[in-house]
């Protein structure tokens, strides 16, 4: 393996061969060699996994969606002002782009998991200790992929897409890299990827992967990923058949009425919460750096005014109009984002009402079991009861609500979905100075649903193309 393996031409490089020593062993001047399974398990956890280097984090991706206002004024733009209104790039950075950070996060932790599958075959261990490697790095891969074309490419459901023509990302699948760079996939060259490792992935992990603590992917948490792809496809009945997975391995729901208030005791968002599945992440990824512009930003009324009086997450989960599913204090947080079983029931749950609405009305109270069901640990329990559905477009509009209440501030969640729910109009108001308030919307399948690639990745690649640019934007 030479060592241009660690020379990223799309993206900055990711980690040196010093780095690596006490994970591989150097066999020669331009040779590294991992030996053993247990090396390939600590590189998949340090270089691969998300951690605390916040790679694949990007701040500016909390600012995209509805659930985000501006509530203060400010004396100037701020570092995050092109992404709260959609510019095509910073004022004071050119470079610098909406998700940037998420580009050159994500690939290196791609080309960890791609050094892992070429060398497990090769490496020291029993079986079990390389299935287990084997079958995280497969689910990682496909996470990593999931999030990247969600980020950088059309939806692949959308009425004004095609998967098998719209460009994707580059599909980098082992561990050696060309000097002519690799080309965009098509989005569905990238689908049928990440359900082909998601596929390996649970195989493995439901032989060898059951026992893998939360800080590392299992089978339920491939299943759960598998529920969120597949409802990105519409492909109803297998969201169906992925987070009933979920559902009958791990049901654990907590209930609000008994899980108290304090967030810096008992966060949502945390390895402990027993909903979790899968955690990851570092405080870098969610919390603003004290006494930026980042403090400025809240809550949007629109979701603040959707919850029901007795809903208990408004308080549990929302204090002062911001989100407090983790600790206040960024030196807290052990984890940044969680893989929870409450998304199974909602997946599942629109996945339900998604059949019921092309006429197999059988399906409807099933979805509303999935959602009153989570809703019965989210209540107080006298203000609780049961939700019932008007009509087909009526349950399916619950569901899109219950989602966005339970997942808000998650894991690019509202994002992902608004992609997918047909990318409607937008608008964010901003307040300049005292007197002003300035609105910029974001149009009806606006360019800037689809981010642009960064231009550190474009010049080092020239076989990348552009996204469709989106102009310079003017509050009104």
């Amino acid at each position: 393996m030479k060592r241009n393996l660690f020379i990223l031409l799309i993206l900055p490089i990711f980690f040196s061969v010093s780095s690596c020593k006490k994970f591989l062993e150097e066999q020669s001047q331009t040779d590294i060699i991992p030996r053993s399974a247990s090396a390939l398990n600590e590189l998949l956890m340090g270089a691969g996994y998300i951690s605390n280097n916040g790679g694949g984090a990007d701040l500016s991706l909390r600012l995209l969606d509805d659930n985000i206002t501006h509530n203060v004024f400010l004396t100037g733009p701020g570092n995050m002002f092109f992404a709260y209104t959609w510019q095509p790039q910073s004022a004071s950075n050119p470079s610098f782009t909406a998700g940037a950070a998420a580009w050159t996060g994500l690939y290196p932790s791609i080309l960890t998991c791609n050094l892992v599958l070429d060398y497990a075959p090769k490496v020291t261990g029993t079986t079990a200790e390389i299935e287990n490697v084997t079958g995280q790095a497969y689910l990682l891969r496909a996470f990593n992929y999931f999030q990247l074309i969600n980020l950088y490419a059309k939806p692949y459901n959308d009425k004004l897409s095609n998967p098998d023509q719209d460009p994707g990302v580059p599909l980098m699948l082992n561990s050696g890299l060309s000097l002519e760079g690799i080309a965009r996939s098509t989005v569905s060259q990238v689908y049928k990827q990440i359900q082909d490792d998601l596929g390996k992935g649970i195989e493995l992990m439901e032989r060898n992967g059951k026992n893998n603590d939360v800080y590392r992917l299992n089978n339920v948490s491939g299943y759960l990923l598998s529920s969120r792809v597949y409802l990105q496809m519409g492909n109803w009945q297998k969201v169906i058949d992925a987070a009933t997975n979920v559902l009958t391995r791990k049901s654990d729901i907590i209930d609000l009425n008994t899980w108290g208030t304090d967030q810096n005791a008992k966060p949502i968002v945390d390895a402990k919460n027993p909903e979790s599945l899968w955690v990851y992440g570092s405080s870098n990824d969610v919390f603003f750096p004290s006494g930026t512009e980042g403090d400025n930003y809240r809550l949007s009324d629109d979701l603040l005014s959707s919850y029901e009086a007795g809903d208990l997450r408004s308080s549990t989960y929302i204090k002062d109009k911001r989100s407090i599913k983790r600790p206040s204090f960024s030196y807290l947080v052990k984890v940044a984002n969680a893989f929870r079983v409450s998304e199974a029931l909602l997946n599942r749950a629109e996945a339900y009402a998604q059949l019921n609405k092309l006429g197999q009305t059988g399906n409807a109270q099933l979805a509303l079991n999935d959602l009153n069901t989570l809703r019965k640990k989210r209540f107080s329990h006298e203000s609780y009861h049961d939700l019932v559905s008007a009509d087909a477009d009526d349950l399916l509009q619950k569901c899109y609500d219950e989602k966005r209440r339970e997942l808000f501030a998650e894991e690019n969640h509202r994002w992902f979905d608004l992609r997918r729910h047909g990318m409607p109009a937008i608008t964010h108001v901003y307040h300049p100075n005292g007197g002003q308030i300035l609105s910029y919307v974001l149009q009806d399948h606006d360019p800037a649903y689809i981010l642009q690639i960064p231009r550190s990745a474009l010049d080092r690649n020239p076989k990348l193309t552009l996204n469709p640019n989106p102009e310079l934007r003017t509050g009104h």
